[in-house]
């Protein structure tokens, strides 16, 4: 069993889930402890290690010189290499350094950084040198609604996705590519923010669907994929190589676009209903704030990027802001949060970081 913990302690999306309230992964890992005894006490364990690591955090060093992280990276890179499936973590002489690289194992599966320290504590261990990438989080965000009703999902662009039920999107964390794409499987309602130099692509098992700017249903539940246009225009294509120019079709208002498996075809017709998950959309909002304090507002800002916001909330305790976050994108948004309370913000894979001399 100790074995099977040590791996889950490599597992960056096992430690993410467990230091960050609004993983990605969290659907992943709860379908997982379920699905037998064993799998939860392994989880609990590992759990109960990562928590005790974080509350012995003042035990750690003030200091950690580099000489010593490059020698305890290297030995964590040894074990990995010896068999990549397994690392068994030994105890060292010194409680400190247990926790300290116990910390830099989890650094190295998550974030490339770590802080041994929260709150007023800011003592920071950089990775060694090497291959950036493999330092990053996921560049991916995958969202999964298990929930009985429809899901507001907000996307960094500014546009905004209406999840159905048992559906799942996955999305670049900060969409800063040339395009914006988004993968989905199941059903939901775009309203996707213009921006004709960053054309937006939706890619399911069998289509692309291409926009600039437009609100439209995409269902590809029960293996009868769809693309239907409530405003705007869309262009949907098969994929496939040399498929996507050959089969493209253009949607207008009213209009539907269906793949046929059996003549692997798109077929478009007319259509003047409303799918219930369109009717929905009418009565979904933002979120609305009125003289509340800063830090629910960072906290709703979180949940709705799946971007964690690192700031110190002692400093803007005091702050308080009367805001409404509905089709702005996150940068705008971030820019009216911190004018009014006299800040600055930086956006990075890291998630988002505020400072400023707060509110008196």
């Amino acid at each position: 069993m100790q074995e099977k913990t040590n791996a889950l302690l490599l597992d960056n999306r096992f430690v993410d889930w467990v230091i960050n309230p609004q993983s990605p992964y969290a659907e992943y890992w709860l379908q997982w402890i379920n699905a037998n005894p064993e799998n939860a006490a392994i989880a609990e364990s590992a759990k109960k290690f990562l928590l005790e690591f974080r509350a012995s955090e003042k035990e750690v060093s003030r200091e950690i010189d580099n000489e010593t992280i490059e020698s305890m990276l290297m030995n964590i890179r040894q074990a990995i290499d010896h068999d990549s499936s397994v690392v068994a973590i030994k105890k060292p002489v010194n409680r400190r350094w247990y926790w300290a690289a116990a910390a830099v194992v989890s650094v190295i599966s998550l974030l490339g950084f770590f802080y041994f320290t929260s709150g007023n504590n800011n003592i920071q261990v950089s990775a060694a040198k090497g291959d950036s990438k493999e330092k990053l989080p996921p560049s991916e965000v995958t969202h999964f609604n298990g929930s009985e009703k429809n899901e507001l999902v907000f996307l960094p662009d500014g546009s905004k996705v209406t999840l159905a039920k048992g559906s799942r999107i996955t999305y670049s964390r900060l969409m800063n590519g040339k395009k914006r794409k988004v993968s989905l499987s199941g059903e939901a309602f775009f309203d996707v923010e213009k921006n004709p130099e960053k054309p937006f692509y939706i890619y399911t098992t069998s289509m692309v669907i291409k926009v600039l700017g437009t609100s439209f249903r995409v269902n590809t539940l029960a293996g009868k994929e769809s693309v239907t246009v409530k405003t705007g225009k869309v262009s949907v294509s098969l994929r496939g190589k040399g498929l996507e120019k050959s089969t493209e079709k253009i949607l207008l208002p009213q209009q539907i676009c269906t793949y046929s498996a059996p003549k692997h075809e798109l077929i478009t017709t007319s259509y003047t209903g409303k799918s219930k998950i369109e009717i929905e959309v009418e009565n979904i909002s933002g979120y609305n704030f009125e003289d509340a304090p800063l830090a629910g507002v960072l906290k709703t800002l979180e949940k709705m990027y799946n971007l964690p916001v690192h700031y110190d909330k002692e400093v803007f305790k005091n702050c308080f802001i009367t805001i409404s976050l509905e089709h702005e994108s996150l940068e705008d948004k971030l820019q009216v949060i911190t004018k009014t309370v006299g800040a600055s913000f930086s956006i990075s894979d890291y998630g988002i970081s505020i400072e400023g001399r707060g509110c008196k």
